[in-house]
């Protein structure tokens, strides 16, 4: 299995390219009146992710969801009978990366995401993805699509399956996350504390030499 730390990333990047599109603030502009999600309501989900490369390199992990709106956003991955391997932390503040299984992490404020992505990006941007509200679009060689929606009892929706895509040349790296059993979380969503005694913080040329890595196969 490639090191967790792989699967987080390929998450965060595709994520990113996705959140960049030239209609952003437009988009990001009718979020703020249209939205049906109060500040603080969080929601959890079951999780699945799939990368599909071009070259066939392929991979599948398992995780859980959890939300909390204007808060955070928690994506967990887990491997064989649910042993958690990593996470993926979003906050208003900064973005986390944390690999369990080799005891690495990394962290970086959005002028340090938007700078080793290449495009401005915020955790507005980030978060409209996972609550449904980003737009579909196709530019400068990054696809972006919503699947199904499940609906909560209330009615409100969620997304049950996004996919994204980026293509470089004839190469091209896919994700396809499939989310299942939303429900309203009335406890509280805890964010990730790391031990720094007991792991590895990853600088900015490690973290841009595995984006390399990854996104060439």
């Amino acid at each position: 299995m490639k090191p967790v730390y792989y699967y987080i990333i390929g998450v965060l990047v595709l994520i990113g390219l996705a959140s960049c599109s030239s209609g952003r603030k437009a988009a990001q502009d009718k979020l703020a009146v249209s939205s049906e999600w109060k500040a603080g309501e969080s929601v959890v989900a079951r999780a699945n992710i799939r990368f599909e490369h071009s070259k066939g390199k392929n991979s599948s992990v398992g995780g859980g969801l959890k939300m909390k709106r204007n808060d955070v956003v928690q994506l967990n991955l887990t491997y064989i009978l649910g042993i958690q391997i990593g996470t993926l932390e979003l906050t208003p503040d900064s973005v986390l990366i944390v690999s369990k299984a080799t005891r690495q992490y990394a962290v970086f404020d959005y002028s340090e995401l938007s700078e080793l992505l290449g495009r401005e990006i915020s955790f507005n941007d980030l978060q409209s993805i996972f609550w449904g509200e980003a737009d579909r679009f196709d530019v400068k060689g990054v696809q972006w699509k919503y699947g199904s929606f499940s609906s909560l009892q209330d009615g409100r929706r969620l997304p049950e399956e996004l996919s994204m895509k980026f293509s470089k040349g004839s190469d091209s790296l896919g994700l396809l996350m499939s989310m299942s059993n939303y429900r309203l979380e009335q406890n509280e969503v805890v964010r990730t504390n790391i031990n720094t005694s007991n792991y590895t913080r990853l600088t900015v040329d490690q973290v841009l030499k595995m984006i390399t890595l990854l996104l060439e196969g």
